[in-house]
């Protein structure tokens, strides 16, 4: 009886999805993809950077806010974002959310400002039991949070190759941490994208000439940021997507930005610069030892010389062996039993 419950409930769920920043859009959609596959009926409620990563999907679902959908699947955020909107309207709907970053935990879920747990929903999906262990000590009730591992993570290498590798181009890889900061209402951090890009061109001093840093703007940052570092030495990275610019680096240098774990787990060389931090390091990867940090312009210097000079790079650990495959399918079997549930 329950078996064949579960499998009507399979073939033609009604499903409702919103996301709005790119690591939360991210996040979700390869749950949606294969919710599409399995015959769901799909809504989506989408905004900001969500909108294009949905868009270059291919997912067929039908945009705008649905009535009476059987759950809600969303990616996290700040703010005012449209997942909180629905979730004010949706009583008595199950709502699941799939986290996609160790940071900001409790900001995600209660209103600007405030640690209210407002929009806290019926279940969380999370990366790993480190994240579980930081969301319970920020207060979240445990019975509320589940280690799938995170969806995007299952391809997050496919798309990423090194037969074009370009030995002399260094990838920065940005984030508006100093707009994130004033979003946020503080200040004083050790450092922020400016002062990290600057000590990575002041390194360029330190190889030859034909080495060469290219940035890779954040889905919310300008065209016009950067203008004053950009010259023979400093571009622009031309690629349409993340993948193809990291496929064409042969060093991928960034801050705290997950796609420094996605270009490890394509084999990349990659370096996390973070001079000045205190307290815990947000990304992960770098206390797991699959990515390195470095906190110093001497010591990130002394990166670009050895990869100069075709010094191997240190060992690290593999990423699979700390966020393996089948999140998405985790994710799903949670999502249906969350749906059969109401």
């Amino acid at each position: 009886m329950h078996r064949c419950y579960y499998q009507r409930k399979k073939g033609g769920m009604k499903v409702l999805f919103s996301a709005n920043d790119a690591g939360g859009a991210n996040a979700i959609a390869p749950v949606i993809a294969s919710l599409a596959g399995k015959g769901a009926e799909l809504h989506g409620a989408l905004s900001g950077p969500a909108q294009d990563i949905f868009a270059a999907s291919g997912i067929p679902f039908t945009a705008g806010f649905s009535a009476s959908p059987e759950i809600f699947v969303a990616g996290t955020s700040a703010g005012d974002t449209p997942d909180k909107r629905i979730m004010r309207e949706l009583t008595g709907t199950p709502s699941l959310y799939v986290l996609d970053f160790w940071l900001n935990y409790w900001q995600r879920f209660s209103t600007t400002g405030k640690k209210d747990f407002a929009y806290l929903p019926t279940r969380i999906c999370v990366m790993d039991e480190i994240a579980k262990g930081e969301m319970i000590a920020e207060g979240f009730p445990p019975e509320r949070l589940i280690v799938t591992g995170n969806p995007h993570f299952d391809h997050f290498a496919d798309a990423i190759e090194r037969a074009d590798e370009e030995a002399g181009r260094i990838l920065f890889i940005s984030q508006p941490l100093r707009d994130i900061a004033r979003m946020q209402g503080y200040s004083g951090a050790a450092y922020d994208e400016y002062a990290s890009l600057s000590d990575v061109v002041q390194a360029l001093e330190s190889v030859p000439e034909q080495f060469y840093v290219s940035i890779r703007l954040h889905p919310k940052e300008s065209d016009e940021k950067y203008a004053a570092y950009i010259g023979s030495r400093v571009r622009w990275a031309p690629e349409s997507t993340i993948e193809g610019a990291i496929s064409r680096s042969g060093l991928v240098v960034g801050m705290s930005s997950p796609v420094l774990m996605q270009a490890a787990a394509a084999g990349k060389r990659v370096v996390s610069y973070e001079p000045g931090l205190a307290g815990a390091d947000s990304l992960v990867s770098n206390r797991c030892g699959v990515t390195r940090r470095l906190d110093t312009p001497a010591g990130l210097a002394a990166e670009f010389s050895d990869y100069a000079a075709g010094k191997p790079s240190p060992t690290t650990e593999d990423f699979r062996k700390f966020w393996p495959q089948g999140a998405t399918e985790r994710v799903v079997a949670e999502v249906y039993a969350l749906a059969v549930k109401k």
